[in-house]
């Protein structure tokens, strides 16, 4: 269920500061600020534990299928599983990354989406890496979504052929998102 910010309510010279006023607005806000679990900011985060194929010079949305936590329930490891979907509306710090298998042709990119569209300057691009290495980058935007909007990490190569992305420990896809402010 999507969750709304708490608001602190300005009030009148010489009204009495009671304990339902407090925490109604003062407590409420530390709770949604400082707080855990599903009672503080929305943050999500999860990667990818099984490789996945990525078509030859395509931007392909990529799934991640595991998550490290996930505090407003908004991704599931079953239904479409590339999206986080924004319970809270405000402003997010989104951090996304590709991962590819070892292969020395093309380049490799990584980019952000908002409800399908691509995030203006979020796109990354570099060569690929030698034919023992596998490769990885980063993308990281700030980015305003409502309740509904749903945020996905997408990548691309072009080595000919269809290629692997690397699901290997601290080389994988993954997508992060941290609500920052309202």
């Amino acid at each position: 269920m999507a969750r709304s910010v708490p608001v602190i309510a300005s009030e009148s010279p010489g009204q009495f500061l009671t304990g339902a006023l407090w925490n109604a607005n003062v407590k409420a806000m530390g709770d949604f600020l400082m707080g855990s679990a599903s009672n503080g900011v929305p943050r999500f985060r999860g990667y990818q534990g099984t490789a996945q194929s990525i078509a030859n010079n395509t931007w392909t949305v990529l799934t991640i299928d595991t998550e490290v936590f996930d505090s407003d329930n908004g991704h599931s490891t079953t239904t479409n599983s590339s999206r986080y979907t924004v319970q809270v509306a405000g402003t997010y710090l989104v951090i996304g990354t590709a991962s590819f298998a070892a292969n020395a042709t093309g380049n490799r990119g990584v980019r952000l989406t908002v409800s399908g569209v691509a995030v203006t300057g979020s796109f990354v691009k570099t060569g690929a890496p030698d034919t023992t290495g596998s490769s990885g980058l980063c993308t990281v935007a700030p980015v305003v979504c409502n309740v509904g909007d749903y945020i996905e990490v997408q990548g691309n190569q072009n080595s000919g052929a269809a290629l692997n992305t690397s699901a290997a420990g601290d080389v994988a896809v993954s997508l992060s998102a941290q609500w920052i402010s309202g």
